[in-house]
């Protein structure tokens, strides 16, 4: 279940929040971001190396469980022009293969960009299935400022 925002900038109220279901993180997820990515550092990647790391196993990547956040954390296409940024990124706890993690949005601030467009700002935490926050971060859309309407003439 994704967190399905599909409110237009002059809508959006600062405090009001979306969670997202769950999603459990996988081995086959881990190995297929490594390929993606070229991401192969041995704490991902490396099972007998991680044995003994501080961690004792291997750790879903940072970006992963962004990429994760990205997915569940959906927005409407009738509010969003585009991914204007992020900010203050931080991985708090380790996210490890089989933790399952959802994430909670907040609306944290408004910036008027025209008549048309306006930037919300977003503060994104991720918690796993044990209560955890793993990452935090803050990210910008620009948005239309009422729900787009293509105006499109009718196929002939």
């Amino acid at each position: 279940m994704t967190a399905y925002i599909d409110t237009p900038f002059d809508e959006l109220e600062i405090g009001q929040t979306w969670v997202s279901g769950g999603r459990t993180m996988t081995e086959a997820d881990v190995v297929n971001f490594c390929m993606l990515t070229g991401n192969w550092l041995e704490i991902h990647s490396n099972a007998e190396y991680c044995k003994d790391t501080r961690f004792g196993q291997r750790l879903v990547q940072g970006s992963l469980v962004f990429s994760v956040m990205a997915g569940l954390t959906q927005y409407s296409s009738a509010i969003t022009v585009a991914f204007y940024g992020i900010d203050k990124i931080r991985f708090l706890t380790p996210v490890f293969i089989g933790d399952t993690v959802r994430f909670e949005v907040e609306v944290i601030g408004k910036q008027d960009k025209d008549d048309k467009y306006g930037v919300g700002k977003f503060r994104t935490r991720s918690i796993n299935q044990r209560g955890e926050p793993t990452m935090l971060c803050e990210s910008a859309l620009l948005m239309h400022r009422q729900r787009f309407q293509p105006d499109r003439a009718p196929a002939a």
